[in-house]
């Protein structure tokens, strides 16, 4: 039997807002600071060249930082996403741009 303590956002969102990175994966706290400069350097070129993929083929939309929630126990915070506009289309119809 496991005592381990599942986190969900419910139990970040009681977690102090004092500048450490908080972030939930599987149900598991991770506890971290912010990305070095590097990685903020390689994220740019990263959304650079998948927004030019995309706005040559037309099937998404690529968003920095989106503050997605994937599920309860899977609460991080994504760097770059890319979205389908089937799923543009279903799972966030209220988004108009």
């Amino acid at each position: 039997m496991s005592t381990t303590i599942r986190w969900t956002s419910r139990d970040l969102e009681s977690l102090p807002d004092d500048g450490t990175r908080y972030e939930i994966i599987d149900g598991e706290l991770y506890i971290s600071t912010q990305p070095h400069l590097y990685h903020q350097f390689v994220c740019s070129k990263f959304v650079f060249q998948l927004g030019k993929w995309n706005e040559e083929a037309g099937l998404g939309e690529v968003a920095v930082a989106p503050g997605l929630i994937f599920a309860e126990d899977d609460d991080v915070a994504p760097d770059i996403v890319w979205i389908s506009n089937a799923n543009l289309a279903t799972e966030i119809s209220w988004l108009k741009c």
